[in-house]
């Protein structure tokens, strides 16, 4: 989607539509007066019916004059119980819908000159126009979607306001959601079109793209050959090869060797079966989005690359299929870590600690002194905090702060919860160090004190998105069921802020 920002009259607008943001008051705002004088009053006569509220749809369009926009989608902000910025997010949101209603090719938005108003309205419009619609031929019929015909979303988003005051804001958070939406195309991708080789080949293509940041992977061989006997042990089940997808960002303005480098770690276990496990039948289609921890990482490190963050990030991605095949590994099974760590098998299905352990360990072993991980790792979460929050399992400290203000200051909202022995306590089996389930009492937590068992003393959190990037239906600014690329955002902010 190109961006272009003017700072014209919202009523010199020629795109298919404009959208603006009003308030409840029924009066129109001083930025669309002149606009209205040149629709005949069509805005005022809307506002005066009083139909706009932040609970309804909040939603009306006028049609056009012989010049200037074609449509006028007049759109309220949401409820302001998370604060104005998701409110602002929402009316983004809104603004997308009306477009895609419309079908509109170039649409202009009419922005205030707050910059975090400005950030979370486009925000909310970028990630509200997007749709899984990637697998549909052109010509497919689908009754009463919107997406039944060619139409794929807008072309072209212009700005109306004080370009000197918004307009790098606007770019910034242009740059971030088509990162996010980017990592919702990979995390939505069913498994047999997307495997790990085709996940480390996208990495690779997007670190070439950028001079500073450089690509490294390891295969099934080099998983083997470097220790990381629960990697190996959660691939050995899959014909499809498996990859330890390593991306470096190293700006030159990040020369200092005493310099606090930060590691994000993710899960892209590309479809999950729950191994010999093996999951209900009901519903397993969606475990193709099991993938979507690794998938944000990756989306957040385009994101860093293009807002060029100046600060040294190293992200690690373990990608595998977990798979019920002859060779895959069994409950009972014991399986020794990278770090020496042995490890007792009570579920195939808790395949993703497994993956993630060793790549922590990676992580910790090329100098990183903070590490956040994040990946689609218990139903227990899901119980526990439902779609609106992720779960930031770490112990109290600096970092884990820093995730909680990352996530309130994008709208990517994190809660934090405990990192405890007694979890760990959980763990503790006669056969091995550790055994790789805990049981369901605290099942969230315990999983987060199993892979802070890899972090050693290294600040780590964990973050649990099973229930904020794996969304049943559409919600809040996000306009489609599926992946929502959860916690994008909130690394890209905690890499910008730290």
């Amino acid at each position: 989607m190109e961006l272009h920002l003017t700072a014209s009259y919202a009523d010199e607008s020629n795109a298919d539509l404009l959208a603006a943001v009003v308030d409840t008051t029924e009066q129109v705002p001083d930025e669309l007066r002149q606009l209205d004088e040149h629709l005949g009053g069509a805005i005022a006569r809307e506002l005066a019916r009083g139909v706009l509220t932040t609970k309804s749809a909040g939603v009306v369009t006028v049609t056009g004059a012989a010049t200037g926009p074609g449509l006028l989608a007049l759109v309220t902000t949401g409820p302001t119980d998370d604060g104005v910025a998701d409110a602002w997010r929402v009316a983004g949101a809104k603004a997308a819908s009306a477009a895609r209603a419309a079908k509109a090719r170039t649409v202009a938005l009419s922005v205030p000159s707050d910059p975090e108003q400005v950030d979370a309205f486009v925000t909310g419009f970028v990630l509200g126009q997007y749709r899984i619609h990637k697998y549909r031929t052109p010509t497919s019929e689908h009754s009463g979607d919107d997406t039944s015909d060619r139409y794929r979303g807008p072309e072209a988003l212009t700005l109306h306001g004080d370009v000197d005051a918004i307009g790098d804001v606007a770019r910034r958070a242009l740059t971030i959601a088509m990162a996010q939406n980017w990592a919702r195309d990979l995390a939505n991708a069913p498994a047999n079109r997307l495997m790990p080789i085709d996940l480390a080949a996208e990495a690779e293509a997007l670190a070439a793209k950028h001079v500073h940041l450089t690509y490294h992977d390891l295969d099934r061989v080099g998983i083997e050959s470097a220790g990381m006997g629960m990697f190996a042990g959660v691939a050995q089940g899959s014909a499809d090869e498996p990859r330890l997808i390593v991306l470096e960002w190293n700006p030159p303005e990040s020369s200092e060797a005493d310099e606090e480098r930060l590691a994000l770690v993710g899960k892209a276990v590309m479809f999950d079966t729950g191994g010999i496990s093996i999951k209900p039948s009901g519903g397993m289609e969606d475990m193709k989005l099991d993938k979507s921890g690794g998938c944000a990482v990756l989306g957040a490190m385009r994101a860093i690359a293009e807002t060029n963050v100046p600060r040294r990030i190293l992200a690690v991605v373990g990608s595998t299929t977990n798979m019920p095949d002859g060779n895959a590994y069994r409950p009972g099974d014991v399986l020794t870590a990278m770090d020496g760590t042995t490890v007792e098998i009570i579920s195939t299905d808790a395949e993703g600690r497994l993956v993630l352990g060793d790549c922590i360990t990676y992580a910790r072993g090329r100098g990183c002194n903070a590490i956040v991980e994040a990946s689609t790792l218990t139903g227990a979460m899901v119980i526990a905090l439902g779609h609106r929050y992720t779960g930031a399992i770490g112990k109290k400290g600096p970092l884990r702060d820093a995730v909680i203000a990352a996530g309130e200051a994008t709208g990517d909202h994190a809660w934090a919860m405990p990192m405890h022995d007694e979890y760990k306590a959980n763990l503790k089996t006669a056969c091995a160090d550790l055994k790789n389930s805990g049981g369901r009492d605290g099942g969230a937590l315990s999983a987060g004190s199993f892979l802070g068992h890899f972090a050693k003393d290294t600040p780590f959190v964990h973050l649990d998105v099973a229930g904020t990037a794996m969304l049943p239906k559409p919600r809040m600014w996000f306009g489609s069921k599926g992946a929502s690329g959860a916690a994008v955002r909130l690394m890209v902010e905690l890499a910008a802020s730290r």
